[in-house]
């Protein structure tokens, strides 16, 4: 049975979850829409007004956090490579813990876009344009993967099994969850990630209670038996089981920690969602308590994957898929014996409705930094209206949508995982230094921050094309057949993330500061501080 066959079945056997996956449709529509309907000024479709409570915003940021990439490939990493994978896991972690202390300060800028935050410090089109050109590179290739995995969750919902069924699947379903964004905003998002962040915790939960069922509520045993079946507990439980024990291969495991800790500390969902908080102070409580949250999502999420290790073989999930993605939905079969039964329904609307709120999120972001940064600040100068700039918004929602779309097509072969590495390495390499300089460094100037955003696109981009995910890695790697590669790394934060750094202070150093950027830095530390509700837009 091929991976697009997981879920397929007789029509009879797939009616409780094609009615679920159904009503998870229309609630989410129904949300959008009702949320939609006021979203007639900027501050409304991009922030929600600023109005998300401490307790709201805690929920929709551990949503943003939980993209189907943790749902499906953290479960099956863990089932896999038991510490290895659990360490992974743990990584997702960290990456919250870094955004509280810059949580506050980001939502005191009173800016939602990369291009706004960073042009409250240095000012220009240039800032902007370049905060643009970063934010699209990390949303389209995280855009391919969640479409990719949304059209494949579509494809076993509905039984299709037959070639290029999954592909078709991406198409309508990436159409239909563009328009939610179009539609509803951030509102409408966030309300969508709070019912992810419900039903995917109750999922994770009731699995892994299923599993401790079967071990008579014996956590000991349940481990002694996910290890027995992964080869003993001195090789599931012991480092070095995803890339070896070499030294390469040691830290290439270190660099793919610091790629999720780091990386996904800042991508530009997460500060689109910090701006929607009423304020500097809540923003920071919300990261605080999103971080107990996540916290405890991922030891149910750990849990999990080890049940899956416990009753799934291995040759079982490999004959599926090499990167153990399909463990989740092999671990609710494990249970019921086929696709019917609540427990499998309940994976497939979390999978459905996590890459949902996921590609919104995106979309929104992205469609945020083209309108709100390219259009109304770059192009129109600023004299762009309210009114306007909403529907180019929607309109660069529906564009970046489908273009992504196609992409995801055109691509469904390629490795989720090379592409969710690379985004999570430019944002760690990129966004995070522009930030943490920015507000921090009194001696960033806007050469640093252009040689940091331009050089570390132009340094992953080479370190990835020259590294063994392209070529040269075996049947993971983008390109089988051929090896170029020269960069011994699957995981390239390692070197990337220091030199954007690197990239930014020798800018910094080389150039000098102007009495705008004087000026502009003294103000930016008063608004740090006290908070600044911008006039009209940000």
């Amino acid at each position: 049975m091929k991976y697009g066959e997981i879920l397929a079945s007789s029509v009879p056997d797939l009616f409780a979850p094609l009615m679920a996956f159904l009503l998870v449709i229309i609630v989410a529509f129904l949300f959008c829409l009702n949320s939609g309907i006021d979203n007639d000024t900027v501050a409304d479709f991009f922030t929600a007004n600023r109005s998300l409570s401490v307790a709201r915003s805690a929920l929709a940021l551990c949503g943003d956090y939980l993209p189907t990439t943790v749902l499906v490939s953290f479960v099956g990493g863990i089932a896999l490579n038991g510490f290895d994978g659990m360490m992974i896991a743990v990584s997702a972690i960290a990456a919250i813990a870094v955004l509280v202390p810059l949580a506050e300060p980001l939502r005191n800028t009173g800016r939602f876009t990369l291009g706004g935050i960073l042009e409250s410090r240095f000012g220009g089109t240039a800032t902007r344009l370049a905060g643009t050109v970063t934010t699209v590179a990390v949303c389209l290739p995280l855009m391919i993967v969640q479409l990719t995995v949304a059209g494949n969750v579509t494809a076993h919902v509905l039984g299709m099994s037959m070639p290029g069924a999954a592909q078709v699947c991406t198409i309508l379903i990436g159409l239909l969850i563009v328009s939610f964004a179009a539609f509803g905003g951030m509102r409408g998002n966030s309300m969508i990630e709070i019912g992810k962040v419900i039903v995917v915790f109750g999922t994770v939960v009731t699995v892994s209670c299923a599993a401790l069922s079967r071990s008579h509520w014996d956590l000991a045993t349940l481990l002694e038996t996910a290890a027995a079946h992964k080869g003993g507990a001195n090789f599931f439980y012991a480092p070095g089981s995803v890339y070896g024990h070499t030294t390469t291969g040691k830290l290439d495991f270190v660099s793919l920690c610091a790629t999720v800790a780091l990386g996904s500390a800042v991508f530009p969902p997460i500060l689109l969602r910090v701006s929607a908080s009423r304020n500097g102070p809540e923003a920071r409580r919300a990261s605080s308590v999103a971080v107990v949250m996540i916290t405890l999502f991922q030891g149910a999420l750990i849990l999990t994957g080890l049940s899956a290790a416990a009753m799934v073989s291995t040759s079982a999930i490999l004959s599926e898929d090499l990167q153990g993605q399909t463990s989740l939905f092999l671990l609710a079969e494990a249970f019921t014996g086929g696709t019917t039964g609540l427990l499998f329904t309940m994976v497939a609307c979390a999978a459905f409705v996590t890459a949902l709120s996921t590609v919104a999120g995106l979309t929104l972001t992205a469609s945020a930094s083209l309108a709100h940064d390219l259009y109304a600040r770059v192009w129109r100068r600023g004299a762009a209206d309210e009114g306007r700039e909403v529907n180019v918004a929607r309109a660069a929602v529906m564009a970046f949508g489908v273009i992504s779309v196609y992409l995801a097509v055109a691509l469904h072969s390629w490795s989720i995982v090379t592409l969710s590495s690379f985004a999570a390495a430019l944002t760690a390499s990129a966004i995070l230094p522009a930030l943490v300089y920015s507000l921090f460094w009194k001696g960033f100037t806007r050469t640093g921050l252009l040689w940091t955003l331009y050089g570390s696109l132009v340094c992953c981009a080479v370190l990835e094309i020259f590294g063994p995910t392209v070529s040269g890695g075996g049947p993971l790697s983008l390109l089988p057949g051929q090896d170029f590669h020269w960069f011994p790394l699957r995981n390239i934060a390692l070197v990337s993330v220091p030199l954007g750094f690197l990239l930014g202070w020798a800018g910094s150093l080389l150039s000098r500061r102007s009495q705008d950027e004087r000026n502009r830095y003294a103000e930016a530390q008063t608004t740090l501080l006290i908070g600044h509700e911008p006039v009209g837009q940000g």
